[in-house]
């Protein structure tokens, strides 16, 4: 398995322990609210770590936004200061930034927020 599959596993591994489904890039045209999307972008690299941002969308179909922001609560401890060995990679993720995303339909919550990871890759 590739470094960025690896890691992709471990943030999907996570992210689906908290409630709606988790999408990578893109939800299904059919998804229920409330749901996640993520990204990965790499920021950069050095010959011993790979740095990406993580990029984690949180939509919610709700005039309060008290779900959404619950929700984005608890990815933010998820990804706040941890650190995730795998057998292959050894993740660790650190907040970057929250953003409220105002929506054209304005009962769609959407939260994005951003951690920074540090990835070694471990030699097999």
């Amino acid at each position: 398995m590739s470094k960025t599959a690896a890691l992709r596993a471990v943030i999907q591994s996570q992210l689906n322990t908290v409630s709606g489904k988790t999408y990578h890039k893109r939800a299904s045209k059919k998804a229920e609210y409330p749901y996640k999307t993520y990204t990965l972008k790499s920021v950069s690299f050095t010959d011993a770590r790979d740095d990406f941002d993580l990029c984690v969308d949180v939509w919610d179909l709700s005039d309060d936004p008290k779900p959404a922001e619950e929700l984005a609560d608890q990815i933010e401890k998820l990804f706040t200061n941890t650190n995730l060995p795998q057998s292959t990679v050894l993740p660790t993720f650190y907040r970057d930034g929250r953003i409220t995303v105002e929506d054209p339909n304005k009962s769609i919550q959407h939260i994005q927020l951003h951690f920074m990871v540090q990835l070694y890759e471990m030699e097999v």
